[in-house]
């Protein structure tokens, strides 16, 4: 049978080096060989999100780091804003509601990007966070965080952003843009399984950690830096996934981390080029603010006939989030993605419109 092409939007395919190096015994997660190996992943680390900030481990989903980032920063009552124009920021507004959390929220279409003018609006001297998502995976729009950094920099507010689909895919510099809190999860662009997720935060942020009364055990982020710095964690993480996203981050810098972004984008256009000369429409239009790890297809009402199709055809891709699971579906372009898989998708779906 043949091997299936995987363009998911996460969990993402897996190299063959990747597997290779989870391929070992247990070890232990007090060991030199574990030290070792996590300091190499969270200067790595540093390295996708653009900071010479500390990187937290948790072994954790990235929802898990998002509950975390609220629960270690802010307190019920804060007043936050969360822009949403797609599903996970849905997710965000959800999660911070279980914070009892004071919440503005600011609605944008799906498939658009936010205006973050119109945010800004908002931003009083109460307001203790801003909470966005860097890589909308769910339509395929790509915020502008670096113009969220600089209109919040000089603020009381910290600039919370998700890049669970983005690090790793696209361009984040956390410092250079004023980014105070970032987090992301290993089963993206960082080519590893699920298990894993990594939070840095500025000296800003870290001053909001020293005030938070809330209860605090699992996830107790001065007690993970303490740790982070012996190279260790509080508990035991997920062992060889940290294996497999060491291996991942040896690919991304064999290739260059810029040589990285600039395929993502390039496959991000022959995807976008190809459908659009299919005669099939894509949910975000706008060129500028569309996603290289992922595109978004409109098909009212049949994207689950394209995905059967697809699979028939041994080309796994993701079907659409709600609200849009029947009228969208995903391809993903993110981390172990060529050239030749986005020819043989474009192939695929030439074939389907034809037949």
């Amino acid at each position: 049978m043949e091997k299936p092409i995987q363009m998911l939007v996460g969990p993402t395919a897996l190299p063959h080096r990747v597997m290779l190096a989870m391929d070992q015994n247990a070890y232990s997660h007090r060991s030199e060989y574990y030290k070792e190996t996590q300091h190499s992943v969270t200067e790595g680390m540093k390295k996708i999100f653009g900071t010479k900030n500390d990187v937290l481990v948790l072994t954790t989903s990235g929802t898990g780091a998002m509950e975390a980032t609220i629960q270690n920063c802010f307190s019920p009552g804060d007043e936050v804003i969360i822009p949403i124009n797609g599903a996970f920021g849905e997710l965000f507004y959800n999660v911070a509601k279980g914070y009892d959390l004071n919440i503005i929220r600011v609605d944008f279409e799906y498939g658009m990007e936010q205006n973050v003018e119109e945010v800004m609006q908002l931003v009083t001297d109460n307001t203790k966070g801003v909470f966005v998502i860097h890589n909308e995976s769910s339509t395929g729009v790509v915020n502008n965080i670096e113009k969220y950094g600089e209109a919040l920099k000089n603020t009381n507010a910290l600039l919370v952003v998700d890049s669970v689909s983005g690090a790793g895919g696209i361009n984040i510099e956390m410092d250079n843009w004023n980014i105070d809190i970032i987090f992301t999860a290993s089963q993206k662009a960082l080519m590893a399984p699920p298990g894993l997720s990594f939070v840095a935060l500025n000296d800003k942020a870290w001053d909001a950690v020293e005030w938070i009364k809330n209860p605090r055990y699992l996830f107790n982020f001065s007690k993970d830096r303490d740790y982070v710095h012996r190279d260790l964690t509080v508990h035991t993480p997920a062992t060889h996934t940290l294996l497999a996203i060491q291996e991942g981050l040896n690919m991304i810098f064999e290739e260059g981390l810029d040589n990285v972004l600039a395929r993502h984008i390039e496959n991000m256009h022959a995807v976008r080029d190809g459908v659009r000369k299919l005669g099939l429409d894509l949910l975000v239009n706008d060129d500028s603010c569309a996603s290289p790890t992922l595109t978004t297809i409109s098909a009212p009402g049949n994207a689950s006939y394209y995905v059967n199709e697809l699979a028939k055809r041994n080309i796994i891709v993701g079907g659409g989030k709600s609200p849009l699971n029947k009228d969208t579906f995903r391809i993903g372009t993110m981390g172990y993605v060529s050239k030749n898989d986005v020819i043989a998708v474009l192939t695929a779906l030439a074939e389907i419109v034809n037949q």
